[in-house]
């Protein structure tokens, strides 16, 4: 992996990897922490990015990945 700041940058990685090897249990679990991770709420620390493709991307694969059931 390469050395990326963010946590929800590593979880994102995973994710991507979870879907390319079709683990759809391992990609919802992912999911669900990178959820809890961008969110005031659920995570240590805010995320201050205003746009975030890769967040994006992530959600979009999973529902390829799901789809794919």
């Amino acid at each position: 992996m390469t050395n990326q700041r963010r946590l929800s940058d590593k979880i994102i990685a995973a994710h991507a990897q979870a879907c390319e090897d079709g683990n759809v249990e391992i990609a919802e679990l992912l999911l669900r922490a990178l959820e809890v991770q961008i969110t005031a709420f659920g995570g240590t620390m805010v995320e201050h990015r205003e746009s975030m493709p890769e967040l994006d991307g992530a959600f979009e694969r999973h529902e390829k990945l799901k789809a794919g059931e």
